[in-house]
């Protein structure tokens, strides 16, 4: 009777020393994927941009999908709460930054201008929640003319 009271006890504190390694490799694992997912957004902005020009009135306008992996929370991953892609008021890059359920937040720098769904304006472009989610770039004019890039959920 006292083996198994023993092994229940070894079994509880192997458990608790283990958790703070299992919830770090869990954080880690899902800035990973949403670092993948963020470079993937980069290098099909940088695609757009460098490839492609604004196409005339009436003809379809070039663009790129992206297809963001979010992770939901499971016992590998920490979920995602929100990305946001900020453009810099610069006009040069993108600021892409995600906070997980967790608290945890993480930066990066997109290469290109990203604004959401309107070429003369500088919104933010928000992807809440974990999942699967695509994302359309868009290469439109603005206001003077000038090549922009835009976000649209697709």
């Amino acid at each position: 009777m006292i083996r198994y009271v023993l092994a229940v006890v070894l079994l509880i504190a192997l458990i608790a020393l283990s958790m703070p390694a299992i919830d770090s490799g869990a954080t880690m694992n899902t800035e990973r994927q949403v670092d993948a997912s963020l470079a993937a957004i980069d290098e099909k902005a940088t695609s757009l941009i460098e490839t492609e020009e604004v196409t005339p009135d009436g003809h379809p306008n070039p663009q790129r999908v992206v297809e963001l992996s979010l992770p939901r929370s499971t016992l590998t991953t920490a979920g995602v709460d929100h990305v946001e892609l900020v453009p810099h008021e610069s006009g040069q890059y993108t600021h892409a930054r995600y906070v997980l359920e967790d608290g945890t937040t993480r930066e990066t720098i997109i290469s290109e201008q990203i604004v959401w769904d309107d070429p003369s304006e500088t919104d933010t472009t928000e992807l809440g929640g974990a999942g699967e989610q695509r994302l359309a770039l868009v290469l439109l004019p603005d206001e003077t003319g000038e090549p922009r890039l835009v976000a649209r959920h697709v």
